[in-house]
């Protein structure tokens, strides 16, 4: 279970915490997940991370530890890597990953559950687009993009894995592929 780190203990949330290029914040590719400023902070993060988990191993049971163990690594290692010399916390950056796994993949494989759960997933991550922008320098806009990134390219890479379009979404879909049938 996660905790706010920072409100019960000041001095671990910057221990835990992710620092880019410095090699005495390398656990904080692992660890910044866990540590948010306060309890608004915590419930921004968690209840779409929630929403986006569980429709994720629930549609995408064969792949979901997978891109949710390089939605996380992925993030962390990059943000790392080229985000801005600040301390970077929370989940969200992992979050983006996960809604951009979901809507890139909903998309792709234009299948009408996995689109509906899409939907669903924005609703709760609703300031999915203009979170990539720098806006506000106390927000870690590039762990955003970063995991737009990673979950675009995860949706992209397992676009063969998971369930895949059964049913034409539209009706001229279905007469062509009927049509298509009966010529065999």
């Amino acid at each position: 279970m996660a905790f706010p780190m920072g409100i019960l203990w000041p001095d671990l949330k910057h221990q835990f915490a992710l620092f880019p290029r410095s090699f005495n914040y390398l656990l904080g590719i692992i660890t910044t997940i866990f540590v948010h400023k306060d309890l608004e902070h915590l419930s921004s993060n968690y209840l779409p991370f929630f929403v986006a988990i569980i429709g994720l191993f629930y549609f995408y049971k064969n792949i979901a530890l997978k891109v949710t163990l390089i939605a996380h690594l992925g993030t962390g290692i990059l943000t790392w890597c080229f985000a801005r010399s600040a301390f970077h916390i929370g989940a969200s950056g992992m979050v983006y990953a996960l809604v951009f796994f979901v809507v890139i993949s909903g998309v792709i494989r234009k299948n009408k559950k996995l689109s509906v759960f899409a939907l669903i997933c924005l609703v709760f991550q609703s300031g999915l687009i203009w979170g990539v922008f720098p806006l506000e320098e106390s927000i870690s806009w590039e762990s955003h993009l970063i995991g737009g990134i990673v979950g675009s390219f995860l949706a992209i890479a397992y676009r063969h894995q998971g369930p895949q379009n059964h049913e034409p979404i539209y009706e001229g879909e279905a007469s062509a592929q009927e049509d298509e049938y009966l010529n065999l």
